[in-house]
């Protein structure tokens, strides 16, 4: 009698039904995942807790009321074990948290997420997974109508990864596989309780289990390796914007590496997939490829010379890119972690080779004019192509191959600041040629802009320091990502960002800088690839460790000097060249400081959108009172108690807080006093300063993304300027020192 009592509240769910219960907590996980991408959520842990419970509970019990109290002790015991720190029996804790919704629940009608508390709006998103998690245990489990589900998960999955910056391809597979089996069992459950011999039901299920798993698996392995073909259909997003594809006016891209730069410009959003992992001992920019044609709106390629290298492991490139310099070797191994991978390869410096790839079934071509290496499949060049002249033609795969590992071997230079100034201007005739061309787009005053900069340069080279250093240390032009004009139909690219939007990223610095180095007869050209990446080890070979993620993806410009070879140079004010210059030219200075910009008789920039006004405004006070009944005052009192234990264990943080905070606010203070108080919140963040470090020293030893890296040490030279060379600040110094401290401000975050 006690066994059949103990029965009917505990049932033993069969085998197949775990199973499927845990692919229903898989594709619930695809729900989950995307929230540490697009939301401030910090761990996703409890949140699975919640739907692995619910699901354990659901399939134990069969009475739907027992399970209620049951489910709501455990999401308290969770509420409790990550929200706060006392005791579970203490009431104290209970008496907060219902103090605080009753608090918070007209905000969550009124839709005000922001102004809501995070006790609140965790414990009301665990109540709403809960009650989706009973839903669908009974729909899928019990019901067995699992089919809208997996087409509803593949939805929200593709709808993400087309209009946000995710990137689902991965979870997209992941469900259709887990979705698929998920089905296979539910069917399978039913037509085995169909059977008429008992014995035989696990057989049958068993065997048709596997030939399910089978025909998934082989679909799913074909999809992925079979060659894709290009998108036929156009942008969905410019669809719905009514804008086109030939009209990209506000439509919001990914940042990410693209071989496709026929149309540059428009906004994006930062997008943090990982690309590929890198061991180097030399961090630089990875070179992916450079084009030669500017069109107006974009960079094309003109002629190429490619060259199929059948075993990259034994070829050996030879003064591909520059000669004659100081270099240092450089090797790299890459790995694509993350869900993209490219048939570029992608180096640093000049590539010398290539080795240890995976898969290695491959050939190399190599765009011998624009020293770009592209992965063909196949390592037999016995395609053939076409005929000429009655006889065939033989060439590489044209299918493309995407390597998931490589080395390369190369050299960076040190450039010789004495060898580009007297390299002279007797340019070859197929570099002129090539590397001279500007279309008819391209205004006068693009021309005319370009001379004036240059008007005290007497060599080539001093010109393009000069060009360089008027679109990084001018104060004119603001790097910007989202709030990016377009340029109207038939305007050309870089008139537009020179003259009208004055904001704009890397494209728009590194395109101007190449064209107005053209418009004065000096050879350029646009290269892209990836910046150096984020430092996040170092092994025992003192090998760095680095990370590269799309948001990483950068441009920047390569010129010409006669004898020497492509010189890389950088326009964007927000990285930093990661080039060595060796100052030769005057031994007396071995290190030339950063230009600072000409500040006398210029005026502020109107750039017309109000957005450094609001900068420089103070929060609005607090709105009226609210009258509450008592019991939610008691509430918060308790909620104070807790706030006031919880800021004493995160002294620290609410330290590094005011610190931000007098920095946004006293804005009357010396500079000197403002930058001392910077300094102290870099320690706070990253790491200590060394007794006897000078400050220099402390900067450059600094693990930092390039731009705060650049902007930090355009800020300590004028520190040093300013203290040890006893120079006056001008007003327009100033305001630009004050720009770069708000951005390194609003980075810094507690």
């Amino acid at each position: 009698m006690e066994v059949h009592r103990l029965m009917s509240v505990w049932k033993r769910p069969t085998i197949w039904e775990w199973v499927l219960a845990l692919f229903l907590f898989l594709m619930l996980r695809e729900w989950l995942i995307p929230l540490q991408t697009l939301t401030d959520t910090g761990i996703l842990w409890p949140f699975y807790a919640i739907v692995a419970g619910v699901i354990f509970i659901d399939l134990l019990i069969p009475y739907r009321w027992l399970t209620l109290p049951i489910k709501a002790l455990g999401l308290m015991g969770l509420l409790h074990a990550t929200l706060f720190d006392k005791s579970f029996f203490d009431t104290e804790w209970i008496g907060e948290l219902y103090g605080q919704l009753i608090h918070d629940l007209p905000l969550a009608f009124q839709q005000d997420w922001a102004s809501m508390s995070i006790l609140s709006r965790n414990t009301l998103f665990d109540l709403v997974l809960v009650l989706l998690a009973t839903m669908l245990t009974y729909l899928v489990l019990e019901q067995r109508q699992g089919l809208w589900f997996v087409f509803l998960t593949e939805m929200y999955l593709v709808v993400l990864d087309t209009f946000l910056p995710y990137d689902a391809s991965a979870g997209v597979v992941r469900t259709l596989i887990i979705g698929f089996l998920m089905l296979a069992i539910s069917h399978l459950m039913k037509m085995t309780n169909m059977a008429t011999l008992a014995g035989k039901k696990s057989r049958i299920m068993l065997n048709s289990l596997l030939a399910s798993v089978m025909i998934i698996m082989v679909c799913i392995g074909i999809g992925y390796a079979a060659p894709k073909a290009g998108p036929s259909w156009p942008d969905p997003i410019a669809y719905l914007t009514g804008k086109g594809n030939d009209a990209p006016v506000g439509v919001m891209k990914k940042v990410g590496y693209d071989n496709n730069d026929e149309r540059l410009g428009g906004p994006f959003m930062q997008d943090n997939t990982l690309v590929f992992i890198a061991k180097t001992n030399e961090r630089s920019y990875w070179r992916g490829d450079s084009k030669d044609v500017y069109t107006g709106v974009g960079w094309e390629k003109g002629e190429r010379d490619y060259e199929s290298i059948l075993d990259p492991q034994t070829y050996t490139w030879e003064n591909t890119l520059f000669q004659g310099l100081e270099t240092k070797k450089v090797q790299a191994t890459l790995d694509f972690k993350g869900p993209q991978q490219f048939p570029t390869v992608f180096y640093q410096g000049q590539l010398k080779k290539v080795s240890n790839y995976a898969p290695p079934e491959a050939t190399v071509v190599y765009d011998k004019m624009n020293q770009q290496l592209e992965v063909r499949a196949g390592k037999i060049n016995l395609v053939q192509l076409s005929e000429k002249n009655g006889q065939p033609e033989y060439g590489p795969n044209p299918l493309l191959l995407k390597l998931n590992q490589y080395k390369v071997e190369t050299e960076v230079p040190i450039v010789s600041e004495k060898a580009v100034t007297n390299a002279g201007i007797n340019y070859p005739d197929d570099i002129k040629e090539r590397y001279l061309q500007v279309p008819a787009s391209v205004s006068p005053r693009v021309r005319e802009l370009a001379a004036t900069i240059t008007k005290d340069a007497k060599t080539p080279y001093d010109k393009v320091r000069a060009i360089e250093n008027y679109l990084r240390s001018s104060g004119k032009y603001k790097y910007e990502t989202k709030d990016v004009p377009v340029a109207a139909e038939g305007q050309d690219f870089v008139d537009h960002f020179l003259f009208d939007s004055l904001r704009g990223y890397c494209d728009h610095f590194s395109t101007s800088m190449a064209v107005m180095l053209r418009t004065l007869d000096i050879p350029t050209r646009w290269v892209k690839g990836f910046a150096p990446g984020e430092r996040v080890g170092t092994d025992a070979f003192n090998y760095e460790t680095v990370e590269v993620r799309n948001k990483d993806a950068h441009s920047w410009v390569e010129v010409y000097f006669p004898g020497v070879g492509w010189v890389p140079f950088e326009a964007t004010s927000t990285f930093m060249s990661p080039v060595r210059f060796n100052y030769d030219l005057v031994t007396s200075q071995p290190q030339i400081p950063v230009p600072l910009p000409n500040m006398e008789n210029q005026t502020n920039i109107d750039r017309g959108d109000g957005r450094f006004n609001e900068l420089e405004e103070g929060d609005s006070p607090a709105g009226s009172w609210i009258k509450i009944p008592w019991q939610v005052n008691a509430g918060l009192a308790v909620a104070a108690v807790v706030a006031g234990i919880i800021a004493w264990r995160r002294r620290q943080d609410i330290q590094l807080w005011w610190m931000r905070r007098q920095l946004s606010q006293e804005r009357s203070s010396e500079f000197q006093d403002r930058y001392h108080l910077l300094m102290r919140m870099m320690e706070r963040v990253y790491t200590r300063r060394q007794p006897g470090e000078t400050l220099r020293e402390y900067v450059g030893r600094m693990t930092l993304p390039a731009d705060k890296r650049q902007d930090l040490r355009y800020l300590t030279e004028l520190y040093e300027r300013t203290v040890y060379g006893y120079k006056h600040m001008e007003q327009k110094a100033r305001t630009v020192a004050e720009q770069i401290l708000e951005r390194l401000i609003r980075q810094l975050k507690p």
